[in-house]
């Protein structure tokens, strides 16, 4: 009972509907830009309150890249990011048991190797953002390329047909 002689109730005492409007209500507080898991709501609607500041995701595929947050921009020479990738070791590895770092198996270079070869990166840990623009700039030099050998072949056609 509050001081007015109203009961409080209790959360175990909503129904599910009110439940649901408590969570919606606790998520529209978080923000639009807000990582939502289970426990953060959890937190939320326990606390109920809202973060004076939500924090962004820390989710390794969501990597702020707009223009409005960058300041440096040149180009680059998509050629010589392809030869550096067919140049890249690409190996299968585990991590070491002594690392504390889960024990699948992956594919992919390491970090030294890519720091060497693209100029990006500590050569301890490789930036998602990195691996992307690279992958994009190798793709971006084989569609050249392979707009080229169309080019190409469609002359020979036309020689050879005439």
């Amino acid at each position: 009972m509050t001081d007015t002689g109203e009961k409080k109730e209790k959360p175990e005492d909503l129904t599910t509907t009110d439940q649901a409007k408590t969570r919606r209500a606790t998520l529209k507080k978080l923000g639009r830009f807000a990582t939502v898991t289970a426990p953060t709501v959890t937190l939320l609607l326990a606390a109920q309150t809202k973060p004076s500041k939500a924090a962004p995701s820390s989710s390794p595929c969501a990597v702020e890249s707009s223009r409005a947050l960058k300041t440096a921009r040149a180009e680059i020479d998509t050629a010589s990011i392809l030869a550096g990738v067919a140049a890249l070791p690409v190996d299968e590895w585990r991590y070491k048991p002594a690392t504390g770092l889960e024990q699948q198996t992956h594919i992919g270079p390491y970090a030294e190797d890519f720091r060497a070869a693209f100029g990006v990166g500590d050569g301890v840990t490789i930036s998602t953002i990195d691996a992307i623009g690279v992958c994009l700039a190798a793709i971006k030099a084989l569609s050249e390329k392979v707009d080229t050998l169309e080019g190409e072949l469609k002359a020979a056609r036309h020689r050879t047909a005439a």
